[in-house]
């Protein structure tokens, strides 16, 4: 069945197929276009028609049918989530995956003073975020400052003498307050509200990855 009340679609007829890995495939259609259709739940083919909706050409596709058959589908409101969650990732433990994987991110300045500085403090942060959720740290907490002293005392120990990714950073008190600020912010609100709070500013915003260029 195809969605109610949504008119955003065009039909097209499908006049080539390529099969790639895992099930996917690369559909050409009769006006000469492609789509990249990942894992549909039947087999694409030529003379099939499909339904494709969003705004149209240069356009991201946010629902495919085959022959009425539902590959994925999303609403508008729904594609908006969508790609912010493609761009920034989906929650802390996503953002750290991809860090982890060598893919950019976004993340916030916090040194100013030069690449080699700020790459110090983005590992650290990096690394006690990693600690974050895998201790499960109640940030609310922090508000009283006797709970937050001891749990950022148990953070300082993890970080200067159990992780070595850290330690060898050789990072001064105010790089490791400004990672713990950012791993806090990561942890607590996730990358989609960080970044894309109207109050971050643009000139803040970085894409920073693991693989610092050397």
């Amino acid at each position: 069945m195809y969605p109610v009340n949504d008119y955003e679609y065009e039909d097209k007829e499908i006049k080539s197929v390529k099969p790639l890995e895992r099930g996917d495939f690369t559909v050409t259609f009769t006006d000469g276009w492609s789509l990249y259709i990942e894992n549909p739940p039947i087999k694409p083919k030529p003379g099939m028609m499909a339904r494709l909706y969003g705004p149209g050409i240069g356009s991201p596709v946010r629902g495919v049918y085959l022959e009425g058959t539902e590959v994925y589908y999303r609403t508008e409101k729904e594609e908006e989530e969508h790609r912010k969650i493609q761009m920034y990732g989906r929650d802390a433990a996503d953002w750290l995956f991809r860090w982890d994987d060598g893919q950019s991110v976004w993340s916030i300045e916090m040194g100013g003073i030069g690449p080699s500085y700020e790459q110090a403090i983005q590992v650290a942060a990096a690394e006690i975020l990693r600690h974050l959720l895998y201790r499960g740290y109640d940030i609310v907490r922090w508000e009283d400052e006797e709970s937050r002293r001891k749990d950022i005392d148990e953070i300082e120990a993890a970080a200067f003498i159990k992780n070595e990714r850290i330690t060898r950073l050789r990072l001064s008190g105010a790089q490791f307050g400004a990672a713990l600020n950012l791993a806090s912010i990561l942890y607590k609100r996730g990358p989609v509200d960080i970044f894309t709070d109207p109050g971050m500013k643009d000139d803040r915003r970085i894409q920073i990855s693991k693989n610092f260029p050397g």
